[in-house]
């Protein structure tokens, strides 16, 4: 007999259908928040200076993207990407950006035609920290790659913080 499976409609995972509620913040299947709730409870155990858990929750956030997501959610994600990406931002100096950039509308960006490749589920696969903390940065880089379309509208709005 074969578990019932549930596709999230964020990133595509399939996964046993445990009749988890779905998210109510973010476009994602109760079961895949269920992966992203392990993970921040790893990542946020760790308390590293670098505070790794900031990049885990701006790639789920930004992969989750669509739906019940609120715009203001996918765009702080992706500036919070970018930042730590691109800049070379810490976890810590990221959350600070996102602490002064004004709270404001942000309008629905729609997530990219293909999800970025690697999911929340392989990430938790990492044994050791360290391997725990690639994972987290490669994952990020799949889900930055995947909203290429949009990375020239995110440095114009990260701008004001560099």
């Amino acid at each position: 007999m074969t578990a019932n499976k549930i596709i999230c409609p964020g990133c595509h995972l399939h996964l046993a259908d445990e009749q988890l509620a779905p998210s109510d913040r973010y476009n994602a299947s109760g079961e895949c928040l269920d992966l992203f709730n392990q993970l921040s409870a790893r990542t946020f155990a760790l308390e590293h200076p670098d505070f790794h858990h900031q990049l885990s929750v701006d790639a789920y956030s930004a992969q989750h993207a669509g739906g019940v997501a609120k715009g203001m959610t996918t765009a702080y994600a992706l500036i919070g990407l970018y930042l730590a990406l691109e800049q070379q931002y810490t976890g810590r100096q990221v959350q600070h950006v996102h602490s002064i950039i004004p709270k404001q509308h942000w309008e629905p960006i729609s997530p990219p035609g293909q999800a970025a490749a690697i999911t929340v589920q392989e990430v938790l696969r990492a044994n050791t920290n360290e391997d725990l903390y690639a994972a987290i940065r490669k994952w990020a880089k799949s889900v930055w790659n995947s909203w290429a379309l949009q990375h020239e509208w995110v440095k114009e709005k990260a701008a004001p913080y560099i």
